[in-house]
């Protein structure tokens, strides 16, 4: 059964690989296997074996006799031995000659001084365990050790003489005793380090990928990391244990291991090195002394592999020859009789029967002697043998077949004598009940033996053991009855147990059923298709062999312990199909005896399922018959793993056609009808299966996966056409079911596997053309469409790029793949987007594979190729309104791009405003036409970036290997709506493939697998390769080498960060920017070509005008990206003769395109290279040319452009702007064909207009990094516009971006105001409607600033002139669009109240447009965003801090002496704005010339040193007049609008600033600024100055006012704050306030002053103290806030409120007569009338 052993295993072509991944793949080394691809490792994670090389390199350091080494691994957790034993000696050649007399040989595989050991399952618990053992004497083991623990070598003469005394004692021994041996001595190594070195990065370099085919985990030892990680380690062992004579059993070694701890050791060195096993050993032997190639002649030391006892089951199929017996020798115990018995030893023996020269030589040698022995010796027993342990193990090579003769015989030797006498003849044959032996201890056990056997011929399972006998008997001549086990069969009995032991080998074990899985399956198989005659009746087991094969099946897969690929396939069955399975062979000569069992080659089925087929012999057709016919749980299991099936199938298949030399045969007569009917049932049934199982989609996914995969391989192997009927079948049962996500990628996954067959080209008759059409190979296709042929002659050349039936009936797979790419493409729900990209990926791995395959070199090939997926192209069209938008995406991410409203750039749409008008058919965004068909709000699943690169990639691939000319015609006959939609594709393409620099050059497929990404960077590269229409114009300006003339404007490039990049190696980045920038550049000159394609098909058309408008805006999208400058070249030449040939339309139908078109243009104009530079000058020139009769609008629109440019461009150069405007200036002058025309003079002035403005730049960037003195310039650029509406609007915008950076909303939010208080001016000029704004007026509750921008000056340009408010702002919707954005702003900042305003001006313009839905949108604004903010904040919010800075010095330049109020964020203080100035103005100057100046008293210049700059910088507050406050009640009120300013200074009259309170004067300093804050600068000047001085007692009464109010404020607060309230009453009536009220009162009201004039100053003090006195109210609502523990505290208070009022009282009692004298003096004696008062009172006036 097992076959006879191989001598030599070849390894060169064969590698160290491991089958099952739950025992960390780790089979001994003899397990090998044939080493798969790199493809056909899978992704799940698994552990590894570890193979430890292990070598002694030295020897004990004082040599006194022969020792022997043995060495094995145990488990201390398991309590196992998990190897067997490695013996070697390292004994010189002196000591070697002490045993010539006991060692007649010397084999080479005995001297081996180095093995590899395998470990499964690496633990911290393993140890490897060194025995010594020595050559038996006299003595107990510690006398025998004493020497080695007390002779030093360092001793000297007197060490010498002993140890050469004990030398010549040993040779004694040796020569008596030399084959007998002493246990010595013992030394444990923990492996813990080791294997921890290995497993620190196994994860980290392992590198896997999938496969269908090898479904087995394998991993070498080089990819698991043991080979790269596991160092060599040297290990000295420098402490032996002394072995101990009555503990020398396995339990007390792991008794010793777990405690790890000994009195006394033997100091004594020995070295060992212990490394990872290399992937290939030379001069290797395995553990059955076979030699393992390569194994060079002349080696001496071999290295041993070391066989290995996991301590669990370990399932892989046995692959070598192995037979070994492994016995141990365990305990002897002779308590009674031999109590005295000493120095035993047994002698083992393996006898083929009872004689003493029947002992075979079978028994493996230990070191340094024979390779086999017939007899060992165990290690001698002295003292007491009671209960005495034993140590060792013994292995023996066993013959295959055992019998009742053979023996494993142990003989007793005391002395060296036989202890007993010799057992009597025939004592084997004698039963155990009465023998006559006499029995040592009364036949009582007394001698306990374990054996183990490792053998790949007994199974050591009883159900394997009778099914291989049973078919033993089949096919050999045996005699009946057999004897199988404790049973007999007859021959009649035969046929019943065989197909009851095929039924029950299931039942069998899982380790043994997996060790013999092989030879099962092989047998079971031969089985099936090899009926019997048994007894001269024919037996037939296929049906019993194939339900066998489906249990085994169902349990493998089953089985926890086993491992499984990705896809759920046992790895144990997919490597035998993959490797052993082969065709079982039919046995013709049948061997004849008197009761033989014979196959019989001619005689019927005893049982058919169907009786009117024909008898079958070959394997498939019996596979597919079973699988036919199979019925129940059978069928369920079949089909459930029908993968396993299908690939027995193939393969069987394949050998078949390749043994019958069917090769050549026609594909048609291969294989029998009756097979194909079979193979038509399965499909038919598996397709059954899958659409039955949607409800379980993982298991009908695995199954449609089989069942493509099966197909695929039937493309090779049958009739393709049958094939397609197959598929055909396939596709029409799944599509009746209802399109659901997952059904649409089953097929997909169905035809994406059927698609990479080698042969996809030719299956799809990709060679047809319109001249010739040969006839389908397929039947099935020729017959459904016989006249497609002629057809496609006359057919137009459109339908070439649709999915027409024709198409899908001439190229069946490909039409089938777009079908369900249509078909994902137009499909909703959930998780579509997956399969949208497994259908994009699929076509765009078929194009990568296609360009990549050296077949299809050659560029007519590639036509033909392009032709096959010309379709394609339609289906991307009708796919555009779904494609992901990478322009709104840039918008998005912050990218500044020139085209686009704000409100299209805002949008969440993913395509724009003109692609959408496109889809629905109207050429401009200014036609409001919509066909009947166009549904406006049909709702698209939208695609992701990846997915819609991937298709660009696929569209442009196919434009440019396409015939060009073809191309033409096809564009020629399109309706303008298509090309619209491919104008709006090519300007979606240009965005996709954009150049984003080294760094991100990836970002965008970050989400797909690394093999899609590797695909993907070979078609990128391969696009390059090839040759377009455009080949010669390339070659004419293309210098040699694309990569050395391939240059970037890396003035340009957002160069960003890349966390994820870290890992990769410069080298790599350079290569992916390479690729990207090689991408970008070829994709763009395809894209250019299909621009020219368009211009030139349609130049005679009617809609020409609108087709150009499309080209100039893909024109203008490419060059606002980065591009190479051999692109710039070519599209700067395309721009030229496009407005030397429609330059008249183009000025007069695209003006916003042009303006655009300047803009871009102007920037290309101060690039750095001088090639782009050179050719952007020379169409900036014809522009200007071209538009001479309009020049007017061009001028604007350049100057416009340049504003722009300068506000926004981060990389603009402005000496390189300067250079390309004397390039343009000398243009014009030496045109001498525009010399008679004030051309010239026009250039010269716009010219010299654009100079002014860079000059204005340059000083823009002097102050870059002073964010107010950079506004101050943008602000005087944009004043300077004043007249000029759209450049004004263009630097209020820049000046909001500046304002939105430093996160200043409320002034960014101000720009725009005041852009659209611009706005709404001049559409009032141009139209009268009531709900537009009356100009600027209208904007008054905004801000007062917005007056500024009336246009009543004389200079004002009408809206009517040519060129003038022409911007896409200076339209309604425009001014809603600025007036939202300032609302969002406004609201950011905190300024509700003024939202509200704002869309007070919205609102109407929406209601006259009957917006409902913005207008809807608009209120929900107002009430959840900006109201419920305002009711929930309150006075809760915090707006700005302002500050007084004044600037003194000549080092300011322009700003000395000058003063200005900063605005700064809130809770700003002092030393935040003071130390921000100081620092910046210190760069500029020196930090040793800048000075703040501390106070903020005046500042008398005279005495500031004139080489410094001073700084003054003081806090303000807003200031009101009374009749102010009336109308500033909310806190907002107080804060907006704000013109005026005051700041105190305290002051003396001695120049203190501060004194006693009959002193201290103040100075109130009010600071008008020039405008209202907010404004849109954050600074603003201070035009006027006013300051009043208070006297002490003015200062006194301000102080007092101050103290009520808070104590009014404090006591109404509600709700109440106790610790506020008893802050300010600590400072009122605090018994240590300074300063306090008291003294006040005490100071200026204790006596009435001398002078009249301070009469009513003291009065009016004296009336705030009689107001101030009511804090007893404050004292009251204290106590009723207080808390227990603050009792005290109130106490106090109020006796300090009494004392102070006691104390207050006579000084506010007391008043100053004078002013209480009456005016006039009244007589008591008459009384006269009120009238007559008045009369008086007139008179004495």
């Amino acid at each position: 059964r097992g076959g006879n052993p191989q001598p030599v295993r070849r390894r060169p072509e064969w590698k160290w690989r491991f089958h099952s991944p739950l025992r960390c793949s780790g089979s001994p080394p003899y397990c090998l296997t044939p080493s798969p691809s790199p493809q056909e490792a899978h992704q799940a994670p698994f552990r590894c074996s570890h193979h430890i090389f292990l070598c002694f390199s030295d020897r004990f350091e004082i040599e006194i006799e022969p020792l022997f080494a043995s060495i094995a691994l145990y488990d201390v957790k398991e309590r196992k031995k998990i190897s067997e034993n490695f013996h070697c000696d390292l004994n010189s050649d002196q000591f070697k000659g002490f045993l010539r007399a006991h060692t007649p040989s010397v084999a080479t595989s005995s001297q081996a001084r180095s093995a590899v050991f395998s470990v499964t399952y690496p633990s911290s618990d393993i140890y490897l365990v060194v025995k010594i053992e020595k050559v038996l004497q006299q003595g107990e083991i510690g006398d025998c050790a004493e020497p080695y623990m007390v002779i030093k070598e360092s001793d000297g003469g007197k060490s010498k003489e002993k140890i050469e005394k004990l030398k010549l004692q040993a040779e004694s021994f040796c020569q008596r005793l030399g084959k007998y041996r002493m246990p010595f001595a013992w030394a444990p190594i923990s492996l813990t380090i080791v294997f921890l070195k290995g497993r620190s990065t196994v994860g980290e370099r392992r590198t896997l990928s999938q496969s269908r085919r090898l479904s087995e985990r394998a991993l070498s030892l080089e990819e698991n990391g043991v080979g790269s990680n596991l160092k060599t380690t040297p290990i000295t062992v420098s402490s032996f244990f002394k072995q101990e004579g009555d503990r020398l059993s396995d339990e007390d070694l792991f008794k010793f291991l777990a405690d790890y701890k000994r009195s006394s050791s033997l100091q004594r060195r020995v070295k060992l090195e212990i490394s990872p096993a290399p992937e290939t050993v030379s001069c290797c032997l395995t553990p059955e002394m076979l030699p393992v190639r390569p194994f060079p002649e002349n080696r001496t030391r071999p290295h041993k592999e070391i066989l290995e006892f996991p301590i669990r089951e370990v399932y892989v199929p046995h692959t070598v020859y192995r037979n070994l017996l492994y016995v141990y020798p365990q305990r002897l115990n002779f308590a009674n009789k031999l109590a005295s018995a000493r120095n035993i030893t047994i002698k083992i023996q393996f006898m083929c029967g009872e004689d003493a020269s029947n002992a075979m030589p079978i028994i493996f040698g230990k070191s340094n002697g024979p390779e086999f022995l017939q007899e060992v010796y165990t290690a001698k027993l002295s003292g007491n043998l009671k209960c005495k342990e034993l140590d060792g193990n013994y292995c023996q090579k066993e013959p295959w077949s055992i019998s009742n003769h053979h023996l494993v015989v142990f003989d007793f030797c005391e002395h060296i004598k036989f202890a007993l006498e010799k057992l009597p003849a025939n004592y084997s044959l004698h039963s155990a009940e009465n023998p006559p032996i006499k029995w040592a201890e009364g036949h009582k056990g007394v001698f306990n033996i374990e054996v183990q056997a490792v053998s790949s011929v007994h199974t050591q399972d009883n159900h394997l053991e009778k099914f291989f006998t049973l078919c033993h008997s089949l096919e050999s001549q045996v005699s009946f009855p057999i004897r199988v086990l404790d049973q007999k069969i007859s021959e009649t009995a035969l046929e019943h147990e065989l197909k009851l032991s095929i039924i029950c080998l299931n039942s069998s074990r899982l380790e043994p059923l997996v060790l013999f899985l092989h030879l099962v399956l092989d047998k079971l198989f031969q089985l099936s298709v090899q009926p019997m005659v048994i007894a001269g009746q024919t037996a037939n087991f296929s049906q019993f062999a194939f339900e066998s094969v489906v249990a085994i099946a169902n349990s493998l897969h089953n089985s926890k312990d086993l491992g499984k690929d990705q896809h759920g396939r046992n790895c144990l069955l997919a490597s035998y199909v993959h490797y052993v399975f082969r065709l079982p062979e039919l046995q013709k000569d049948v061997p004849k005896s008197g009761s033989v069992v014979a196959p019989s080659v001619g005689v019927p089925r005893a049982e058919h399922p169907r009786p009117a087929r024909k008898l079958s012999f070959h394997f498939h057709e019996e596979l597919a018959l079973q699988m036919v016919v199979s019925t129940g749980m059978v069928r369920e299991t079949v089909f459930k793993y029908a993968w396993f099936f299908f690939e027995l199938l193939v393969k069987s298949m394949a050998q078949y056609v390749h043994n019958m030399d069917k090769r050549d045969n026609f594909r048609r007569t291969r294989f029998s009808d009756r097979f194909k009917d079979d193979i038509t049932t399965i499909v038919n049934v598996v397709t059954s299966e899958i659409a039955a199982l949607l409800v379980k989609p993982q298991k009908a996914e695995k199954i449609n996966i089989s069942l493509a995969f099966f197909l695929y391989d039937l493309l090779s192997l049958m009739d393709r056409g049958f094939v397609f009927n197959l598929i055909k079948h396939y596709c029409n049962q799944v599509t009746k079911l209802n399109n659901l996500p997952t059904l649409i990628s089953m097929r997909l996954e169905f035809l994406r596997i059927l698609c990479s067959h080698e042969h996809y080209l030719n299956l799809n008759l990709f060679f047809m053309s319109t001249d010739t059409a040969p006839a389908s190979p397929c039947p099935s296709i020729s017959s459904q469409n016989s006249s497609s042929c002629s057809s496609f002659q006359d057919q137009k050349i459109a339908s070439m790029f649709d999915l027409t039936p024709e198409y899908r009936q001439q190229h069946f797979l490909t039409g089938l793949l777009f079908t369900e790419l249509a078909a994902a493409l137009d499909a909703e729900g959930e998780g579509i987007s997956k399969v949208q990209r497994k259908a994009v990926s699929a076509i765009h791995s078929l194009l990568s594979s296609h360009d990549l395959d050296p077949r299809c070199v050659k560029p007519e090939v590639k036509v033909k190729i392009a032709a096959l997926y010309l379709p394609l192209v339609g289906i991307i069209l009708d796919a555009l309104p779904q494609l992901y938008d990478f322009t709104a995406a840039d918008a998005r991410s912050g990218k500044n791009r020139s085209n686009g409203s704000d409100e299209e750039q805002e949008g969440t749409s993913a395509i724009n405003q003109n692609v959408a008008l496109a889809i629905a058919g109207t050429s401009s965004p200014a036609s409001i036409s919509q066909p009947a068909s166009f549904q406006p709000y049909k709702q698209y699943n939208m695609l992701n970036a990846d997915t819609t690169r991937n298709l660009m990639i696929c569209f442009l691939w196919i434009m440019k290997n396409a015939d060009q000319s073809l191309i033409r015609k096809w564009i020629a006959d399109l309706p303008s709506m298509q090309l619209n939609r491919i104008l709006d594709l090519l300007f979606i393409c240009v965005s996709c493939f954009e150049y984003k620099g080294k760094q991100s050059s990836d970002k965008v497929s970050t989400q797909v697998l690394q093999k899609s990404r590797d695909v993907k960077a070979r078609l990128e590269e391969a696009l390059l390769r090839g040759e377009g229409a455009r080949g010669e114009m390339m070659r004419r300006c293309r210098t040699p080498g694309l990569n050395e003339n391939l240059r970037w404007r890396k003035e340009q490039t957002h160069w960003r960060q890349a966390n994820e990049k870290l890992d990769k190696t410069k080298a790599e980045l350079d290569q992916e920017a390479l690729i990207s920038g090689n991408l970008a550049t070829e994709a763009n000159l395809i894209i250019l070509d299909m621009q020219e394609n368009i211009i030139q098909a349609t130049s005679a058309l009617d809609c020409k005008d609108s087709l150009l408008g499309g080209v100039l805006r893909v024109l203008v999208n490419s060059l606002s990206c980065d591009q190479s400058t051999t692109y710039l070249t070519h599209c700067f030449a395309t721009l030229r003769a496009l407005i030397a040939k429609f330059g008249d339309l183009l000025f007069e139908e695209e003006v916003e395109q042009c303006a655009d078109l300047c803009q871009r243009v102007l920037h290309h104009c101060s690039s750095s290279m001088d090639i782009t530079r050179s050719q952007a000058c020379a169409t900036l020139y014809l522009l200007m040319r071209f538009s001479f009769g309009n020049f007017a609008r061009v001028k604007m629109q350049v100057t416009m452009s340049l504003a722009s440019l300068v506000g926004k461009a981060p990389d603009f150069n402005e000496e390189h702007l300067r250079r390309s405007l004397r390039t343009i200036l000398a243009y014009a002058e030496e045109d001498t064909a525009m010399q008679s025309t004030p051309f010239p003079t026009q250039v010269e002035e716009l010219l010299c207009n654009l100079n002014s403005i860079l000059y204005d730049t340059v000083k823009m960037r002097e102050f870059q990094e002073d964010p107010e003195m950079l506004m101050d310039l943008m602000y005087r650029i944009a004043k300077s516009y004043q007249t000029s509406p759209d450049l004004r609007l263009t630097w209020l915008q820049n000046m909001a971006e500046k304002h939105t950076k430093k996160k200043c909303y409320t002034e960014a939010a101000m720009c725009l105001v005041h852009a659209a208080a611009l706005v709404a001016e001049y559409l009032s000029m141009l139209e009268d409607h009531s709900y537009l704004p009356v100009g600027s007026v209208s904007f008054q509750n905004i801000s007062s600033n917005v007056l500024e921008e009336s246009a009543v000056s004389d200079d004002t340009l009408s809206p009517d002139e040519d060129g003038v408010c022409s911007g896409r702002y200076f339209t309604e919707s425009g001014l809603v669009g600025l007036l939202e954005q300032a609302a969002e702003l406004f609201s950011t900042g905190g300024l509700y109240e003024t939202v509200n305003e704002v869309y007070k001006l919205v609102i109407p313009i929406l209601e006259a447009h009957r917006d409902f839905r913005k207008l809807t949108s608009t209120h929900d604004k107002l009430q959840k965003e900006r109201f419920s903010c305002f009711v929930h904040q309150g006075h809760k919010r915090m707006f700005g801090t302002y500050f007084r800075v004044g600037f003194y010095g000549s080092k300011f330049g322009d700003l000395d002496e000058q003063e200005f109020v900063y605005k700064e964020p809130a809770i700003t203080k002092l030393p935040e704005i003071s130390h921000r100035l100081e620092g910046f103005y210190g760069q500029c100057f020196g930090a040793e010339f800048v000075e703040v100046i501390k106070d903020s008293a005046p500042v008398d210049k005279t005495k500031l040193d004139p080489n410094k700059a001073y700084i003054q910088i003081t806090f303000v507050e807003p200031y009101f007049d009374e009749y102010e406050m009336k109308d500033r009640v909310t806190y907002f009120e107080k804060n907006f609008n704000l013109r005026r300013f005051m700041y105190t200074t305290p002051f003396t009259l001695e120049g203190r600033p501060r004194g006693e309170l009959h002193e201290q004067y103040r100075r109130n300093t009010v600071l008008t600024t020039m405008h209202a804050f907010p404004y849109i600068k954050t600074r603003i000047s201070v035009i006027q100055k006013e300051e009043f001085v208070l006297t002490p007692i003015e200062v006194a009464i301000e102080d007092m006012k101050k103290k009520t109010l808070q104590l009014a404020v404090a006591v109404n607060q509600e709700p109440p704050d106790a610790k506020m309230l008893q802050m300010v009453l600590q400072g009122c009536v605090g018994a240590t306030v300074n300063q306090g009220p008291l003294e006040v009162a005490q100071v200026f009201l204790a006596e009435i002053p001398a002078d009249p004039k301070l009469y009513r100053h003291h009065n009016k003090l004296r009336l705030c103290f009689k107001e101030f006195i009511i804090c007893g109210e404050a004292v009251e609502k204290n106590k009723r806030l207080i808390t227990a523990d603050q009792r005290e505290y109130q106490q106090e208070l109020k006796k300090n409120y009494n004392k102070l009022k006691e104390n207050l009282r006579p000084m506010i009692e007391r008043k100053i007569p004078e002013l209480y004298k009456p005016i006039f003096r009244v007589e008591s004696q008459k009384r006269s009338s009120f009238r007559k008062c008045e009369t008086q009172l007139s008179q004495g006036s």
